[in-house]
C-alpha cells in the first residue's frame, strides 16, 4: 500500500472507531484485506487499536485516534489548502448518515465549516436532511438532537469543490448546479370591507 492509501485507511479507522477489516476495504475502495492485515498488525503493535477475536469474526477497536503512523507528512502544502473538505468528505462517505458535529469532530474542522460545507453539497443535492432537529420544547428538550443528513450522491472519493453556480466533481469530471429554491409566492387574501351603516 502507497502511503496515500495507508493514510486512507488509518483515517476510516478513526472514523468507524470499532470496525472490521472488510469495512474498511469497502469505505477506501482502493485496497487488499491482505494489505490491510498487514497494517493492522502494525496499529496493534503501536497499541494505536486493539483486536477483538470472536469464533471466526476478527473485528478491531481505536485506542489512540490521535496516535500517527507516519514519521513524515504525506501532503504537501498546495494539498493542505484544502485537506480539511477532502476529510469532511471522506467522512460523510463512511459515515452515510451523519450530522455536522460528527463531521467536524472526525474531520479535524471546525463546526461552522462542516455545516457551511454540508450546506454547499445539500444545495447541490448530494445530501439530504434525513431527520430535522426539533424547533420547538424546551432547551433542555432539544439538547443533543441535531439534524441528521445522509449522504445521496456518493460519486467517488475526491471531494466535490465548491464554485459560483454549482460544484465542481472532479470524480464525474463535471459542474453540477446546485438546485432551484421553489419559494411559495405569498398569497395575500382578499380583504371584505365591512358594509357601512347610516345612523340617523
Amino acid at each position: 500500500m502507497s502511503r496515500p492509501q495507508l493514510k486512507d485507511a488509518w483515517d476510516a479507522m478513526r472514523i468507524l472507531k470499532k470496525f472490521s477489516l472488510q469495512q474498511v476495504r469497502d469505505a477506501i475502495e482502493h485496497t487488499t484485506l491482505a494489505q490491510l492485515k498487514t497494517f493492522a498488525k502494525r496499529l496493534v503493535v503501536a497499541k494505536a487499536i486493539t483486536e477483538h477475536v470472536d469464533q471466526e469474526e476478527v473485528t478491531y477497536s481505536l485506542l489512540k485516534g490521535e496516535y500517527n503512523p507516519f514519521k513524515q507528512p504525506i501532503n504537501d502544502g498546495a494539498t493542505k489548502q484544502n485537506s480539511g473538505r477532502q476529510r469532511m468528505w471522506q467522512s460523510m462517505r463512511i459515515l452515510n448518515e451523519f450530522d455536522a458535529g460528527q463531521v467536524a469532530s472526525t474531520s479535524d474542522v471546525s463546526l461552522a465549516s462542516a455545516r457551511s460545507y454540508i450546506s454547499i453539497l445539500k444545495k447541490a443535492g448530494y445530501v439530504f436532511i434525513a431527520k430535522s432537529a426539533p424547533r420547538t420544547g424546551s432547551i433542555i428538550e432539544r439538547a443533543g438532537e441535531a439534524t441528521i443528513y445522509r449522504l445521496l450522491k456518493n460519486t467517488g472519493p475526491t471531494r466535490p469543490i465548491p464554485k459560483a453556480s454549482g460544484i465542481y466533481d472532479t470524480n464525474l469530471n463535471k459542474l453540477v448546479k446546485f438546485k432551484e429554491v421553489k419559494r411559495k409566492a405569498n398569497v395575500i387574501a382578499p380583504v371584505t370591507l365591512g358594509e357601512a351603516h347610516d345612523y340617523q
